[in-house]
């Protein structure tokens, strides 16, 4: 148990165990203590009283606990600021030690299963940076949940039906015929030819001639999805399924969820075209199932798709989708709740758009003129631990501008470097000890030892004391991440974690005269580098042991 859930133990005895939310947090400012709650205020609505007349009470009532709390200060308007004692952050550090490669996950906890669905990128084409985005959000949401003890399944839902298939054909039967010598009218709503020359030509050179125009677009098809794949894993992105649009159409998924809207009279017919009534569940106008030509947008194959999910025994299911995507949700749960299940069930993660910077200039993309920055392009260039950590750095929320030159650079200024060069320092630091003690055996989990850490000066304890602290804010950041869907929050607090490490190693000598001294911070290392890798394990980015 931390100490802040110690902290939050000894308050909700303070207050007699009344039902109310007790929150323990870092205070924002250092001098405020390492611990905070605004109870106080939370109470004095209901007990009619003044926030710090209460505060004062529970002050009283929990000033005799020195083990855990050495000091209690009050603030305006009624904030309860603890000083946490030496011996209890000593006590939560020995978590580290005991829990290992499991530090800061939750234990033992098994939550509703959930189904995250992300890039689902249509497979006419190249994946770009904002697939690439998608993709690094989607993994690490997957990788977080699943830390945090819910139990998880990732799927790419193959968008493979429908008029962008069509065109796909079109557009390789086209560069077919071009090659052939004969002559080409190119359409503008063709899929950009050098994105779709090199797998036509994979085609041509594996497939049995002639070919139909069917066939050709079918192959290509699958050639691409296979090289979306291998990208994908490249980058530390996989899947446990991966779900055909097709097969919705196939075995008549679609026509049912058509038959049963309309069974339940929230459809109509105007203009020969088929519509949802989606304002009647929220949407700000109602949207087209079947259009005049008898094609089935792409809200009818959703619903559809969701339905299959619910189906598969999801309680929760997250879809990762662009910022193009926004509106659309409100007519799919709709459509959900108009067949009588819980649109709640659906959370949507919206990733915002993301550009390149290169040489101090953006980079502008334009799919239509075959511009755009692919996957591929930015993976050669920086590998996969920056490209990852680069584009979870920011909330989904945020636009942002992938600088390619600052991926590149080795040094304090790139993030992924600086927290990867923190784990290697603490690996290096070992490895030096070791040749100088070969015979030490490293047994380091002894509270009377590490309580040598805080018995030293004032500037050595306040460097100490601030990377002890932040080690320990670990799960909860785990814990919030997964809450708010935000793994950003984990790449951030490692950079931060870097950061008091570097403070701490340059203020205070690892290896010492002192053996005590040497043992205690060579522990405080330990418990760093295994929070450093247990953080990276969840961005997907590797834990070196040397730079």
């Amino acid at each position: 148990m931390s100490y802040k859930q110690k902290i939050q133990s000894e308050i909700k005895n303070a207050v007699n165990g009344l039902a109310v939310e007790i929150i323990v947090e870092k205070p924002r400012q250092k001098e405020h203590g390492d611990a905070a709650t605004n109870i106080a205020m939370v109470l004095a609505k209901s007990q009619k009283k003044n926030p710090l007349d209460i505060a004062n009470e529970i002050k009283e009532k929990l000033k005799a606990n020195t083990t855990l709390i050495s000091s209690i200060d009050i603030a305006k308007p009624g904030f309860l600021n603890f000083t946490v004692s030496d011996s209890a952050l000593i006590e939560s550090l020995m978590d580290v030690y005991t829990l290992r490669e499991n530090y800061g996950y939750v234990q033992n906890e098994v939550k509703e299963k959930i189904l995250v669905e992300y890039v689902s990128a249509n497979p006419t084409g190249d994946l770009h940076l904002g697939h690439g985005r998608q993709a690094v959000i989607g993994s690490c949401l997957v990788n977080l949940l699943s830390k945090a003890g819910y139990k998880l399944s990732s799927e790419f839902y193959i968008n493979d039906y429908g008029e962008q298939i069509a065109k796909l054909s079109e557009t390789s039967w086209a560069i077919y015929e071009k090659s052939n010598g004969k002559e080409v009218i190119w359409s503008e709503d063709f899929y950009p030819e050098e994105g779709i020359s090199p797998y036509v030509k994979k085609v041509l050179e594996k497939a049995s001639l002639p070919i139909t125009k069917e066939e050709l677009g079918e192959k290509v098809k699958a050639f691409i999805l296979e090289s979306q794949k291998e990208l994908l894993s490249s980058c530390q992105v996989t899947f446990d399924q991966w779900f055909s649009e097709t097969s919705l159409h196939k075995n008549k998924a679609v026509e049912e969820v058509l038959k049963r809207l309309k069974e339940k009279n929230v459809t109509y017919e105007k203009e020969g075209a088929l519509w949802f009534k989606a304002e009647e569940f929220g949407d700000v106008r109602d949207r087209v199932l079947i259009r005049s030509d008898k094609r089935p947008t792409y809200l009818l194959a959703d619903i559809a798709y969701h339905i299959d999910k619910i189906n598969r025994g999801f309680k929760k299911l997250v879809t990762v989708w662009g910022a193009d995507h926004h509106g659309q949700e409100v007519s799919l749960k709709g459509g959900l709740k108009a067949l009588g299940y819980d649109s709640e069930i659906l959370e949507i993660v919206f990733v915002q758009l993301v550009s390149l910077k290169q040489h101090g200039q953006e980079v502008k993309m334009s799919k239509r003129a075959g511009t755009v920055i692919t996957v591929d392009e930015v993976l050669s260039e920086v590998g996969p631990d920056a490209f990852r950590y680069f584009l979870i750095e920011s909330h989904s929320n945020n636009r942002m501008v992938f600088d390619i030159d600052l991926a590149k650079k080795q040094d304090k200024d790139n993030p992924v470097y600086y927290i990867q060069y923190a784990h290697a320092r603490c690996c290096s630091i070992f490895r030096q000890y070791k040749e100088l003690n070969p015979e030490e055996k490293f047994d380091f989990d002894n509270p009377e030892l590490l309580i040598n850490l805080l018995k030293v000066d004032k500037e050595e304890r306040s460097a100490t004391k601030d990377l002890i602290l932040k080690i320990l804010d670990f799960p909860e950041e785990v814990v919030l991440a997964a809450k708010n869907r935000a793994p950003n929050r984990i790449a951030n607090y490692l950079k931060e974690l870097a950061g008091d490490f570097h403070q701490f190693y340059t203020i205070c000598r690892v290896i010492t005269k002192d053996p005590n001294l040497t043992k205690s911070r060579l522990a405080l290392v330990e418990a760093l580098e295994i929070t450093i890798s247990n953080g990276l394990c969840i961005l997907g980015i590797t834990a070196p042991e040397s730079m």
